[in-house]
């Protein structure tokens, strides 16, 4: 069982949305989409997560 916590929802969220991006600016993409991500609630990240991966995890699954 994987252990879920914000990080490892955040980088979930970006390595799905960096699969389409390559070239030289891979790694300010990659900065953007990261810190775009690690300000948003942690529903907002649920609710992204559950879509990418078609569960159904709520805010109380994590772990601190």
């Amino acid at each position: 069982m994987t252990y879920l916590t914000r990080d490892v929802l955040i980088k979930s969220i970006v390595a799905n949305e960096m699969c389409g991006c390559n070239g030289n600016d891979y790694p300010k993409v990659l900065k953007s989409k990261y810190h775009k991500w690690e300000h948003e609630s942690s529903i907002v990240l649920c609710d992204k997560y559950n879509k990418i991966n078609q569960t159904n995890i709520s805010v109380d699954c994590l772990l601190p």
